[in-house]
């Protein structure tokens, strides 16, 4: 597998999930190489550690792998689809290791560049905080709720706006993204019918 991120459609990845359903080894390949360099982006801004977020992509393309038939392009873009699967399982596995050292939670706390930082600033106070616990923190938006103590649909509006914010602020990535994993095809997909 190269280390550069393979470009996919979303119409091409519609279709290689269709066939990944299908168990189609090649498909869930492609899928993978279009896919993984932001998965592992996404779990390592969630988990703060590079070997809990080879962790997560590993059980996030196991699912990928596993629920390709539950996908829907109605309901929702397969990249959005595939990073929410890695979000999910790096907020579980965040979690799991706040639960197995309490009060070392600060030992994963997020990388956070200069860069990101003042584009956070730049929100108004309450979308930084909601964005801040939801990506950076591993909450998710009825937690949110609870700990501000403000309505769900309030946080949910805060969070969606500043993401539009913040992604028209985003520039395009430049520098290659190292992914942990080697080989033609890293991960191999479940035999058919297991769980992951």
């Amino acid at each position: 597998m190269s280390e550069t991120p393979v470009s996919a459609t979303d119409a091409e990845l519609v279709r290689l999930l269709a066939q990944t359903a299908t168990g189609d080894v090649a498909s869930f390949a492609r899928v993978y190489d279009a896919t993984s360099a932001a998965a592992f982006g996404l779990a390592v801004r969630v988990t703060g550690d590079r070997d809990l977020a080879e962790d997560v992509l590993q059980k996030a393309f196991a699912s990928v792998w596993t629920d390709a038939q539950r996908y829907s392009a109605r309901r929702t873009p397969p990249r959005t689809w595939i990073l929410a699967i890695a979000h999910r399982h790096a907020v579980e596995r965040l979690r799991a290791t706040r639960a197995e050292a309490p009060g070392a939670s600060a030992v994963h706390e997020p990388n956070r560049t200069a860069a990101s930082h003042r584009q956070l600033r730049k929100l108004p106070d309450d979308q930084e905080r909601a964005v801040a616990l939801a990506y950076l923190g591993g909450y998710t938006q009825p937690e949110i709720a609870a700990m501000t103590e403000a309505p769900l649909s309030t946080v949910k509006s805060l969070t969606r706006s500043a993401l539009d914010q913040l992604r028209d602020a985003a520039r395009p990535v430049t520098a290659a993204i190292t992914l942990p994993l080697t080989g033609s095809f890293p991960i191999q997909p479940p035999p058919t019918g297991a769980v992951a």
